[in-house]
């Protein structure tokens, strides 16, 4: 059948075997590719494609996604073993149910995701042990539940010769998944959390009308665990979005009220295989595996599947039934079309019987332990001493000295211990006491102390026991809290400032600053001017980015120095300044007159002069001055060569360039140029027609001529 056809693509040939095998197992009409060219082009009628994402396939995923036809789903072997890079997968397209790593590549675990996907019946842990494993099943409404579920679980498991690393690992992801059921998945009719915005302490004493269930089996070699709860509200978005913040920020544990992604990311870190089965608005359920002949956990296998079947009355669970897995009930159609569930008396008395079997059992089980019940005295030690310990949500005192002795707990009964201290995370644990009673230690991981530096001036080096820790001001948040630390604060043109500082507490924020004392070498100045804003040239050097009013400008001490303010529309201003040593902030100022710059150039050394301006008369050219609005005739005199130019500008508020470019004249051999009063071999002439006056140098005759002058080109006359 059409919908029954599976693609493998993998270019490895071994590979590409065992995928065909494993899919064939799961009842797929299966074809094996080793490249994309082979399934030409256009969208890809098939019900499951799986991937070997390895070499040229590892760029075809998406591309293969978006041709994907109906409800196709895709499954992703990735070469090795990174939980970004599955999680990036998972994020590709909502089309990709699972992802699976080559190097930990199992045929079963294949046939078992695909069966999934081809049948849609998704749900119950039997589906994923191998057959003849026995699956235990309990229901958890509260939080005290959940503490016995968890001990129960761990004892199972040390049972089956569980080690201990493995068996703190499935106590952990329990402990979440039973969390998540029980006080995130719950939602109203409008699909809000129920508990998002009550408090932890308040929530955890309410019990719930809706039980989870939960289903656990080990076969020796995998220990499976599920818990599956009545809403139905995650959302695969949500998963990836959690898990993804996680792997990628730096602060990736987020413990907000309602929040489920620290329990993902755990979850994800802890076990083999990780895995969501939902039918919305009816059940989810959350799935962990662990292998146990692993000598690392590390994911293996992880993905998001949903439920294709009427699978609703099979997974109701109620207040204090638990169903049989696998158990359906026929629907029973009435007159108008209306359709009722109809129960055969067969399975009400089935039922019935499971029921009583299971409050025998119950029974035979608890009934000598709570006779046996006796209560003891457990000696909790905290790191650091002075944390609030609390019972299953009750504080019940305070380690003073680094220990507190807590009475009246029963012996074999589950119990969550938590220690909170200001400054610090709380620390969890479930303990069990025993006969003697026993003991715990909690460590408590400091949150980060602040320590904000500043100087006066800013921008010293902040070295903290010697090492560069950035500039004033900083704010270090990686120091050890409650110790002290050297603070050298250095700047040039300033003594070096050497402190001891303590650091604040955990969680606290202390703030220091220091005035820094001047070098006896150095002295500093601010300037200021009217109006404001003006460039600021210091001994005829600009000092980028600083305009008036200034912060501190260090200078040299006892040594004299122009400082030039210059801003657009108005004449430049200068001040000279001599600021004795170690002196700080000597206020320098000026005026700054409505005007222009006007810049005087020529191609021939020389001077000019602007006349009517005191500060423009007779200046080496090139340069530039400050000129007030007006009208004004600047004389050009070149002197090598010889040479003389008028021009008149008007200047009003733009910056004017004045630039003469002068031709010049060369007179052939035995004669010379008469400028003024000299004789010259070459002359200076503003462009157009002019008369030279050309004198021979033996017999002193003069004859003017009439040349071409071009400005910029030489012309020797005959």
């Amino acid at each position: 059948m059409l919908a029954r056809r599976v693609i493998a693509i993998s270019s490895d040939k071994a590979i590409a075997k065992q995928m065909g095998t494993a899919l064939k197992a799961a009842g797929g009409a299966v074809e094996t590719h080793q490249s994309v060219d082979a399934l030409g082009k256009g969208e890809l009628q098939a019900a499951l494609v799986v991937v070997h994402a390895d070499g040229d396939l590892a760029s075809a995923v998406q591309a293969l996604t978006l041709r994907l036809a109906g409800d196709a789903r895709m499954v992703v072997v990735v070469p090795k073993h990174d939980l970004i890079k599955l999680v990036d997968v998972m994020q590709t397209s909502d089309r990709i149910a699972g992802v699976m790593v080559a190097e930990d590549f199992r045929m079963i675990d294949l046939s078992s995701m695909a069966t999934r996907i081809l049948a849609g019946d998704i749900f119950g842990l039997e589906k994923l042990v191998p057959w003849g494993t026995k699956v235990y099943s309990t229901l958890v409404g509260d939080y005290q539940e959940k503490s016995v579920c968890i001990a129960q679980l761990s004892e199972f498991a040390e049972l089956m010769g569980v080690r201990r690393k493995y068996r703190e690992a499935i106590e952990q992801c329990v402990d979440e998944m039973l969390m998540n059921a029980l006080y995130d998945a719950p939602v109203d009719d409008q699909g809000k959390q129920i508990f998002a915005d009550i408090p932890t302490k308040t929530r955890i004493s309410l019990r719930m009308e809706q039980k989870v269930v939960v289903q656990y089996a080990c076969d020796g070699h995998r220990f499976s665990v599920s818990v599956r709860d009545s809403y139905g509200a995650l959302e695969r978005n949500t998963v990836l979005k959690y898990l993804y913040k996680c792997l990628h920020s730096d602060q990736q544990i987020d413990r907000k009220t309602g929040g489920a992604g620290l329990g993902l990311y755990l979850m994800a870190n802890s076990s083999t295989r990780f895995l969501f089965n939902v039918l919305p608005g009816v059940a989810t359920e959350c799935v962990c595996v662990f292998d146990l002949d692993s000598p690392k956990l590390q994911l293996d296998s992880f993905g998001f599947f949903i439920e294709k079947i009427d699978a609703a009355g099979r997974l109701a669970a109620g207040p204090s039934r638990l169903l049989p897995a696998g158990a359906s009930f026929p629907i029973e159609r009435r007159a108008g079309g209306t359709a009722t569930a109809r129960t055969p008396k067969g399975v009400i008395y089935a039922l019935s019987a499971s029921i009583l079997l299971l409050l025998a059992l119950i029974a035979l089980v608890a009934i000598p332990k709570f006779a046996k019940a006796t209560r003891v005295t457990m000696q909790v030690t905290t790191d650091p001493p002075g944390a609030t310990i609390e019972i299953d949500g009750a504080a019940r005192g305070v380690a003073q000295d680094g220990t507190l002795a807590i009475d009246e707990l029963e012996i074999g009964r589950a119990y969550r211990v938590t220690a909170t201290k200001e400054g610090y995370a709380p620390a969890e644990a479930i303990l069990q006491p025993t006969g003697s009673g026993g003991s715990a230690r909690l460590h408590l991981e400091p949150h980060a102390a602040t320590l904000e530096l500043d100087s006066d001036p800013q921008g010293a080096t902040v070295l903290i026991d010697g090492k560069d820790s950035g500039k004033t001001p900083v704010a270090l948040a990686s120091l050890p809290p409650n110790g002290e630390v050297e603070v050298t604060l250095r700047k040039a043109g300033y003594a070096d400032s050497v402190r001891k500082v303590k650091v604040p507490a955990p969680g606290a924020h202390s703030q220091v600053s220091q005035a820094l004392t001047m070098s006896p070498d150095f002295a500093s100045v601010i300037v200021s001017s009217t109006p404001s804003g003006a460039e600021v040239w210091l001994d005829g050097q600009r000092l980028p980015g600083v305009t008036t009013p200034t912060d501190e400008i260090l200078v040299e001490a006892a040594t004299a120095h122009k400082i030039e303010l210059r801003l657009a529309g108005h004449m430049p201003a200068e001040v000279t300044s001599t600021p004795p040593r170690g002196a700080r902030r000597i206020a320098l100022g000026a005026t700054l007159d409505e005007g222009t710059m006007l810049r005087v150039s020529a191609n021939v050394d020389g001077r000019a002069t602007v006349e009517g301006v005191a500060a423009c008369r007779a200046r080496v050219m090139p340069f530039s001055c400050g000129v007030r609005k007006g009208k004004y005739t600047i004389q050009i005199d070149g002197q090598k060569p010889p040479g003389h130019a008028t021009r008149t500008v008007t200047a009003e508020r733009e910056p004017i360039e004045v630039e003469v470019v002068f031709g010049f004249i060369e007179a052939p051999p035995g004669k010379k140029i008469v400028v003024g009063q000299q004789q010259v071999p070459r002359a200076a002439y503003e462009e157009g027609k002019r008369v030279v006056t050309v004198i021979e140098e033996a017999s002193g005759v003069m004859s003017p001529i009439e040349v071409k002058v071009v400005a910029g080109k030489a012309f020797k006359v005959p």
